[in-house]
Order: C-alpha cells, then sequence, then structure tokens
C-alpha cells in the first residue's frame, strides 16, 4: 500500500508544521515566564508587607500578600491599604523590571564600540590604502 497516497502531503507541509511547533514553544516559554513572574512578584509583595509591618521578611510565603488583602477587604486589617498597594507595586517592579533592565542593559552594551581603549596605530597597508603613503 501506498503512504502517499493514503496521507497526502503538501510540499510545504513541513514549513507549517515546524512554523507551528516554534509558535507553540515561544507561547509556552513566554507563559512559564509569565507564572514565573507573577509567583516572585507576589512573593517580593509579601516580603516588603512583611516588612512595613515590621515582621520578619524572611517568613514571608507565598500567599501572604493575598491573605493580607482579603483580610483589610474583610475589615480585620485596618489602615493597611497603602501598605498593600506599596507592597504589590514594588514587588512588580523588582520582579518584573529588574531582569528586564537586566536584559535591556546586556542587549544595550551588545554591538557597540568601545568609547575608550580601542584606539590603535594603522599598519602600513591601511595607511597605503587610505592614499597617505
Amino acid at each position: 500500500m501506498d503512504t502517499n497516497r493514503r496521507f497526502p502531503t503538501h510540499p510545504d507541509a513541513a514549513n507549517r508544521i515546524a512554523h507551528h511547533v516554534r509558535a507553540a514553544a515561544v507561547t509556552v516559554a513566554a507563559l512559564a515566564i509569565l507564572t514565573g513572574a507573577l509567583l516572585a512578584s507576589l512573593w517580593l509583595a509579601s516580603f516588603f508587607l512583611y516588612a512595613s509591618l515590621r515582621l520578619n521578611p524572611l517568613h514571608a510565603g507565598l500567599w501572604d500578600w493575598s491573605a493580607a488583602l482579603l483580610a483589610w477587604h474583610d475589615g480585620r486589617m485596618l489602615n493597611a491599604g497603602q501598605r498593600l498597594a506599596g507592597a504589590a507595586l514594588l514587588g512588580v517592579l523588582v520582579a518584573a523590571g529588574g531582569p528586564a533592565m537586566g536584559l535591556y542593559t546586556l542587549w544595550e552594551r551588545t554591538g557597540r564600540r568601545r568609547l575608550y581603549g580601542s584606539a590603535r596605530f594603522a599598519s602600513e597597508a591601511e595607511i597605503r590604502a587610505a592614499g597617505l603613503l
């Protein structure tokens, strides 16, 4: 039995499949990075909330900030709204902004000429090529 007859393929089928696999891989990687950033920002928000409440921030758990938010919403944690908002803002800025700034600085430096220390004397061939000899 001829397999080409049973499973007809388009000449560009391999390219199409590779394109879809690549798109799926990029999507999964982006979701993994987003999930990691969300979890890191939750823990950092808990860390900063504990520090603002003058508790040991190293004892902060992943869900402590959200538990404090629910307690504030229910009225069990009075005058903590600004601390919760500040902790959340700092958590998001540090968790997402820190790696983003690091990647930006690495990307910005690549392919750039050094400002100092790259000067040298021209060789005789370079001087002749420039028409100076």
